[in-house]
């Protein structure tokens, strides 16, 4: 008899195995061991979706071969057309929190966080260097790939190393990428004044540098802003970005800029980088494509879920963010997600504790809430800790993006795999030296990881604090339908 000719399949639109009840079960079992077959849309950055077949070796996890459907070729698992088969997406711009201190694991450590990015279709992290002992040499950076290998997670997590004055590369350019903060946000590496810059990137000549842009004397100097808006205002960025931009291209970085938060002036700065020949990407946070100070102005109490460094800016900005991500302008998104207990969000009602002896600082909120409005709202707007937990929703915010902002499939593959795979892959070999990463992450062909991200389109997902995996257990986007759903994330091969 022919192989598979009484193999039975579950219904499409989710995963099947196929089985064999006949006397070829054996050599059946073993093909499927070998080789994983996923058929389903391919969307890829450089052409538009169509159903093929992606085929996957079980030992190395790596794609031996993708083809259009054909007749006679059985497929491990099957999907409709309303979903999309990504290559896995990354996020090169998170916070997990964990460190040898331990201080700061009540909001976040690697598993949780590498669970979150599961949950939202996410197969690889880079993680960000500003924990209470920041990673800036090779004794933290041993501790932190060790503490890594150590989780065998099947989400790929990478550190950055950090900069401040007193730091100097770990390697050659080439080998790691580094973070440096131009501008105070969370945690202790900053570089707070453009005099420190010049000497600094000196050091860095041809490195792979991601930066944190705010200029801290005007940030200073809007201290008694009503909102975080308004304590740290658009100038702030551009101011920093006019100081930083001349150093890039002197000391010709590898730049990457982080969480951009707005458009105008800064595009134009950039452009004329680039048309100079600096090289500079650019990240954009979910956090600035989905929400504006109109959103704040109608409902001050959002500032409790969406302050961030950068801040917020005008409608206007949101509009040139999301334009400049579909357009390619903007290379990545990439989340920051920056998680912070609901406690610490609220923070600012601490000042309320003698008047409300026993509550936290979320029950006090919802008390004067209750009793004084005004008050409440005063109080919402003044500084709480910035950032918000975003990796449960990375692919919740890609549907969105493709449903309600005329992103195409090419789109979302371009900034949330492709540019993401690009960036990682250079690094694997030193960060996971015993691991076979072939061509790295990023595109759906052969030789590269068989890590997938599945989103399905007509699925809607009601986000709820109970399916999320971070462990500070909320997301800004709570109570809200998003327009898809994550349907399946395949790691190597295997589905997760």
């Amino acid at each position: 008899m022919k192989l598979g000719s009484s193999l039975k399949k579950g219904k499409r639109g989710g995963g099947n195995n196929f089985t064999c009840g006949t006397c070829c079960g054996a050599v059946l079992k073993w093909r499927l061991m070998k080789t994983v077959t996923i058929e389903g849309m391919i969307a890829g950055h450089d052409k538009k979706p169509y159903r093929g077949v992606v085929e996957i070796d079980s030992k190395t996890g790596l794609i031996l071969n993708v083809s259009k459907r054909g007749k006679g070729l059985k497929a491990t698992y099957i999907f409709n057309d309303d979903c999309l088969l990504f290559a896995g997406f990354g996020d090169v711009h998170i916070h997990a929190r964990e460190d040898d201190t331990g201080k700061q694991v009540y909001k976040e450590d690697y598993k949780t966080a590498a669970d979150a990015a599961l949950s939202g279709g996410v197969v690889h992290v880079s993680a960000m260097p500003n924990t209470p002992n920041p990673v800036v040499g090779k004794e933290q950076w041993t501790w932190h790939r060790a503490r890594v290998k150590q989780l065998a997670h099947p989400v790929s997590i990478l550190n950055y190393l950090g900069i401040d004055p007193k730091t100097k590369p770990l390697g050659k350019p080439g080998e790691n990428f580094y973070k440096l903060y131009f501008g105070k946000s969370v945690g202790d590496l900053t570089v707070t004044y453009g005099d420190e810059l010049d000497a600094i990137l000196a050091k860095y000549k041809h490195h792979y540098v991601s930066f944190h842009v705010e200029y801290e004397p005007i940030v200073q100097a809007h201290v008694a802003g009503k909102t975080h808006t308004e304590r740290r205002p658009l100038e702030c960025v551009n101011e920093g970005l006019k100081i930083l931009l001349p150093l890039i291209e002197k000391y010709n970085i590898r730049a990457k800029l982080c969480h951009w938060s707005i458009g105008g002036i800064s595009f134009k700065m950039i452009t004329a980088a680039r048309k100079r020949g600096a090289d500079i990407v650019l990240e954009v946070s979910p956090l600035h494509l989905l929400f504006d100070t109109s959103m704040t102005d109608a409902d001050p109490s959002l500032w409790t879920k969406i302050q961030m460094n950068p801040a917020i800016q005008a409608p206007g900005h949101r509009k040139a963010l999301i334009k400049g991500l579909k357009d390619g302008f903007i290379q990545f998104l990439a989340t920051d997600h920056a998680p912070h207990t609901e406690e610490e969000k609220f923070s600012a009602f601490t000042k309320f504790t003698n008047e409300y002896p026993g509550k936290n600082n979320k029950e006090i909120a919802e008390n004067i809430k209750k009793k004084d409005k005004e008050l409440f709202f005063a109080t919402c707007c003044e500084n709480n800790h910035s950032g918000a937990p975003w990796l449960d929703t990375y692919g919740l915010v890609c549907a969105w993006l493709m449903n309600e902002c005329g992103f195409t499939s090419q789109d979302i593959a371009r900034v949330a795999a492709y540019y993401p795979g690009k960036f990682v892959s250079p690094f694997l070999k030193r960060q996971f030296p015993k691991q076979n990463f072939g061509k790295g992450f990023g595109e759906v062909k052969k030789g590269f990881v068989g890590s997938l991200t599945v989103l399905n389109l007509k699925r809607k997902t009601k986000v709820r604090r109970e399916d999320l995996k971070t462990k500070v257990k909320w997301s800004a986007l709570e109570g809200r339908e998003m327009p898809g759903s994550v349907e399946a994330v395949f790691f190597r091969g295997k589905r997760i």
